[in-house]
């Protein structure tokens, strides 16, 4: 009975990522606070710990301790990761924020963002929300990440899509509201 247990805890520690290999795996999803004081950035790649830093630096009034701990926790090894910080803005803070669980396709992950539509009829909230999702991606298995993002305050909105290369060439690190629609 013991031993069956034993197979039975290990299965679901593998099916959940806990005990797989890092050279098999493409991205993990950094937990971070979803909504915060993201608007003072756009979306980002960090490539080093040199590159986190100084962005941290600059953005850490605004985002605070919690965000700050939670990437440093994440022991990121940015020898095999890259760190991409994915912000999306709503117009309403009444909208439900989901981040969808990536995809990859050959070597690019395929990342949405979408806010749910407020039902019609409701009047929700018009304070402007701003959220972040934290992907690391090993850089032998991505090369790109595209973000695809959904407004979904009272009415629908495609963003335009992101590319962003996972390579040390062109890498720059920019604090400010970054945005595009459709």
């Amino acid at each position: 009975m013991k031993t069956m247990l034993w197979f039975l805890l290990l299965a679901v520690l593998f099916h959940t990522g806990q005990l797989t290999n890092k050279s098999t795996q493409s991205f993990r999803i950094i937990p971070i606070p979803k909504r915060g004081g993201y608007g003072n950035f756009g979306s980002i790649v960090l490539l080093s710990k040199h590159d986190m830093d100084s962005f941290l630096k600059k953005t850490s009034r605004h985002l605070g301790q919690e965000f700050e701990d939670a990437l440093r926790n994440a022991k990121l090894d940015f020898t095999e990761e890259a760190l991409v910080l994915l912000r999306h803005t709503e117009g309403s803070g009444s909208v439900q924020v989901v981040f969808e669980t990536p995809i990859l396709q050959d070597r690019k992950l395929l990342c949405q963002i979408r806010g749910k539509p407020i039902p019609p009829g409701y009047g929700g909230t018009a304070d402007m929300a701003d959220y972040c999702f934290a992907v690391a991606v090993y850089k032998s298995h991505v090369s790109q990440v595209e973000l695809r993002a959904v407004e979904g305050g009272f009415s629908e909105r495609r963003l335009t899509p992101i590319v962003f290369s996972i390579s040390e060439k062109g890498l720059q690190i920019e604090v400010g509201i970054f945005h595009q629609e459709v």
